[in-house]
């Protein structure tokens, strides 16, 4: 049995709710085993319902997929596991067990599979079947009898190749959509070569690019819309880090007549910018863009990603916006304040670069220090990290650093402030894309949202951020 967590982002939950690639994977790639899956994001008592799922189906193993803010509740449920049954062998995996497997465990739990989890959970059962030797499984790292933990050499980089299309049967839970479109997610290939300071990928994959290919994404579509998805989320760190191989995906998108399809993705700014690309994503169907553009100061853009800050400027930006909302793709613009020279002068320019651009929804995140990343180094070295341990608070949205001119709590305040002044009025509303493509959605979604905001301009009712963590 694996499990996604449930904690999520709270203006993203509004928004989208996605399901967990890795454990259909994993699912799909186990033929030692049956295995199912299932995303805790979608019931309201995530305790309740392991406990209960756990005394139903009784498994030998249960599996706990983790992001770093999500920690602290895969600990929680895998002691819920083991109060249920002792014997259950608990399995951590993901990207925060993967990046902090050599830090103390808690008893709970037994095994931490790190990095990509395909071949090494295969393995794992067949150690546990006694076919192999549990020190022979690359990638493991596992509880030994005097309690401590032993780490297994890791495991070389996968061929996609060999890879089967994820095991969509064997979730549980149904019921993930975006704007209310039923949602199923897609990987086109693996790893990024960009290198930015703040990314954990390159700690799980190195500086690497790896590709499906394009009949098999195809393939893999197909099965998501037998399942009854009409729209994809493709999952890819960076999908459009070659661009050649992008415009041929949406060149055989548009030939299997798939462009009736929603299609979401995060790309770079740098990865939009090749004439024509913005113009055929709209074609195979492209409606929604996650898109990263870090900071519109060029001395932030190169402390966060010196390679980028080589390859375009805020000009750049405008001109990949502006392609993008003439073809009326949905922008969700993503800015990193809370860099080390930041002041309050930062905080409000990138407010007013958001309105000049015009992206539909701003995404003002605060520069978290994940373990792994080159910024966590960086920032400890400057002194400007204020919480290493507390994971439950490493959600992009809460301070845990400061400036040589802010302090957390002045971050965190500037962020608030940010957002309330965005929402105050509906001039944001006038070029919203959002209303085009989902309007009752989107209606729905503002009497639902409004009346908080409304109570922050009349000052009244506790501080309400767009974007915080949701518990279940």
């Amino acid at each position: 049995m694996l499990f996604a967590l449930p904690d999520a982002i709270y203006g993203f939950d509004l928004l989208i709710k996605a399901p967990n690639l890795g454990i259909a994977s994993i699912a799909a790639n186990t033929d030692e085993a049956e295995v199912k899956v299932a995303d805790l994001a979608l019931v309201k008592d995530a305790v309740g319902y392991v406990k209960n799922t756990v005394r139903c189906h009784r498994p030998d193993i249960v599996g706990f997929s983790c992001m770093t803010f999500q920690y602290p509740t895969a600990v929680r449920l895998a002691k819920v596991v083991k109060e249920v049954d002792r014997s259950i062998k608990v399995v951590f995996g993901g990207y925060h067990p993967t990046l902090t497997y050599q830090e103390p465990q808690p008893d709970c739990i037994d095994f931490i599979v790190r990095g990509e989890g395909e071949e090494t959970f295969h393995e794992l059962i067949l150690a546990l079947k006694g076919k192999m030797r549990i020190e022979d499984v690359k990638g493991l790292s596992f509880r030994c009898d005097g309690g401590d933990f032993v780490h297994n050499e890791a495991r070389p980089l996968l061929n996609l190749d060999t890879l089967k299309i994820p095991a969509r049967d064997a979730r549980l839970l149904k019921g993930f959509h975006v704007c209310g479109r039923p949602l199923d997610v897609v990987e086109t290939s693996r790893g990024c070569t960009l290198g930015c300071r703040y990314c954990c990928i390159q700690s799980m994959y190195g500086r690497s690019f790896r590709t499906y290919k394009i009949d098999r994404v195809i393939d893999d579509i197909y099965d998501a819309v037998r399942h009854g998805a009409k729209s994809i989320l493709f999952v890819d760190d960076n999908i459009n880090l070659d661009n050649k191989r992008f415009r041929r995906i949406c060149e055989a998108i548009i030939e299997h007549g798939l462009n009736n399809i929603h299609y979401c993705i995060q790309a770079s700014v740098y990865g939009l910018s090749e004439p024509g690309i913005v113009q055929i994503m709209a074609k195979a169907g492209f409606k929604v863009v996650f898109l990263g553009i870090e900071s519109m100061i060029h001395t932030n853009l190169s402390f966060l990603s010196p390679r980028k800050s080589n390859l375009y400027t805020s000009d750049t930006t405008f001109k990949v916006v502006n392609e993008l909302r003439e073809q009326g793709i949905i922008i969700l613009g993503g800015f990193v304040l809370g860099n080390p020279e930041d002041s309050e002068a930062e905080f409000w320019h990138h407010l007013e670069q958001a309105r000049r651009l015009k992206v539909d929804l701003p995404i003002f995140f605060i520069s978290t220090p994940y373990p792994g990343t080159e910024l966590r180094e960086e920032l400890r070295k400057l002194g400007l990290i204020t919480n290493a341990d507390d994971y439950s608070r490493y959600t992009c949205f809460e301070a845990n650093i400061k400036t040589k001119n802010l302090s957390p709590e002045d971050i965190d305040e500037l962020e608030w402030r940010l957002y309330h002044e965005w929402y105050r009025t509906f001039g944001w509303f006038l070029w919203n894309n959002l209303k085009k493509h989902y309007p009752m959605y989107t209606i729905k979604t503002i009497l639902k949202t409004y009346p908080k905001h409304l109570l922050n301009t009349l000052g009244l009712g506790a501080k309400f951020k767009p974007y915080s963590v949701v518990k279940r």
